[in-house]
Parts: C-alpha cells; structure tokens; sequence
C-alpha cells in the first residue's frame, strides 16, 4: 500500500477517499479537511478564539490540536464531575493536563465539587436520569464560560459517525426539533454562544490514526454512569453499510445539511424565558441548572 502523494509506504488506508498516505501527507491531509469545513460553514474568523470542551477523549483532544495547529486561539474547558468510581473523573483530568502541557494549551477545570460542594454521584442518588441532568450540567457550564470570556465560539469533538448516527436516529423518528438542530454550526443566539463540530466530516478511523500519529493518549476509564448507548446500533448500522460503499456515511450527512433549512420552517422552540439566578434563557426560571446546583426555587 503505497502514499497518494509520494509512492512511500503508506501509514494509513482511507477507503472512503479511495486513497492511502503515508504519516507526512496524512497529516497535512487532515489538516486540509477540517480547515475546508471551517471555512465552508463559516465556523471561525481567521485567528479566531475557541473554547474547546475536552473530556480527556480522543475526538476533543484532537479538536484541540488540528485548531491550535491551524493558527486559532485555543483554550480548553475541563468539566470535573466529580465521579471518582473508577478513576473517572481524575484520569479524564489528567488526561487533559497532560495533553495541554505537551501541546501549550492553557487549560480551565471548573469544578462541580469546588464550585458547589457536591460532584455527579451526590445528585445522582435523587435524579434517575442522571445521563440528561449530567448533559444539561455541561451545556449549561460549557455556554456560560464561553460567553463569559468572549470567545468566538465553543468547540465540541463531535465525528461524522455521531453526526450520521444522530441524523439517522433522528430521521427514524421524524424528531423534527432535532433535525433542525444537527448542522455543524449553530450560530450564537442572545444567551447562547456559537457551537461549532470541527470534525463533523471527519470519520472514525481518520481521527483514530490522526490521534496515533501525534501520540495522544485519550482516557481509557469510562463513566459508571454511562448506559449502553442508544446510538451503537444506528452507529452499527451505518458502518456496515459504509464497509460496503465507502463515503456513504459522509455523503448522507453533506446531504442532510443542504437540506437541513427545510426543517427549521416546521420547529418550533418553547417560549424562552431569563432565568432569575444565572441570567441566561431558559424554558423556566430558575433553569434547571440553578435548580440542581445552586439549590435555586
């Protein structure tokens, strides 16, 4: 298997791009892609600055890398849960210490324990659906911060495998509200900052072997919260269908965000209203948020 570009032994095998390359030219493929997606959905201006959430996973760490290569502004956002069962939580830190140290990216941790006395195992004996609250908990964390020190938009590692996988869940269920809402940029609204998905044209094994050729070394402890995800089947299901027409998965999410305007005509949001203790919109006031975490009534 030989490079595309130099005839060298090649590192990796794309068949979704019908090519191989060799470490050199996959890097600078790579590169090429994400920053062609940036410019096509007008996720950054040119040195932009970025909030990145990092979980201490692969795909955040490296958003964080391919946008601090590309020139932007970086600054990562840790959220520390607090779940210690498993050395979740604190592998995940570290995982994010050690990979921003390497790479020169100032890092922020917020604390649930510190800012609250109480981390995500202490709620989860009152809220059984402790996957939601915690979802809520760091949207709710990840906005604020990103609005609070004025970046241009926050950042999230989502791949083209979570994107088709959404849409494909999604579109089994005509979940019109989520429909309009799995583009790879959502622009910033009053209360609410731009979120953009750098790799969300990126597959599963070209982040994987971006990922081994910088040698990041992403957490390998998993949350003891975590259910078996949903969205493994549809994931599953997609990857069979992709093994058999390399580029399917790409091609039907590119697709889907051509189209993604026809749905935004049928959804329509709750009434918004401000949330008395932290400001910023919610459907009541005080937001779930406040309520769960600054004991907020």
């Amino acid at each position: 298997m030989k490079c595309r570009v130099c005839r060298g032994e090649a590192f990796v095998k794309l068949p979704a791009h019908n090519a191989a390359f060799c470490p050199e030219h996959f890097d600078a493929f790579f590169l090429r892609q994400i920053a062609r997606a940036i410019k096509k959905y007008r996720m950054l201006p040119p040195g932009g600055r970025v909030v990145v959430a990092l979980s201490g996973g692969k795909d955040s760490l490296v958003t964080a890398l391919v946008l601090h290569r590309l020139g932007y502004q970086v600054e990562g956002l840790f959220v520390d849960l607090g779940i210690l069962e498993g050395d979740f939580s604190p592998a995940s830190r570290q995982a994010c210490e050690e990979f921003c140290a390497v790479h020169g990216v100032p890092l922020r941790v917020y604390s649930l324990t510190a800012e609250f006395g109480r981390g995500i195992p202490d709620i989860a004996r009152r809220y059984p659906r402790i996957c939601a609250l915690c979802g809520v908990t760091k949207r709710h964390v990840m906005n604020e911060y990103t609005l609070a020190v004025g970046a241009d938009a926050l950042a999230t590692g989502h791949t083209l495998d979570d994107m088709a996988a959404a849409l494909f869940a999604n579109l089994l269920r005509w979940d019109l509200h989520y429909l309009a809402k799995g583009l790879p940029v959502l622009p910033a609204e009053e209360g609410f900052a731009k979120k953009i998905k750098p790799l969300a044209l990126q597959a599963e094994n070209e982040i994987r072997a971006f990922a081994a050729l910088h040698e990041i070394r992403p957490v390998e402890a998993v949350c003891p919260y975590a259910p078996e995800a949903k969205f493994k089947r549809y994931k599953s299901v997609l990857n069979e269908l992709e093994e058999k027409s390399p580029g399917l998965k790409r091609a039907f999410y590119e697709g889907y965000t051509q189209q993604a305007h026809r749905f935004k005509e049928e959804t329509a949001r709750p009434p918004l209203v401000t949330c008395a203790v932290c400001g910023l919109p919610a459907t009541n006031s005080p937001c779930t948020f406040c309520r769960i975490w600054r004991d907020a009534t």
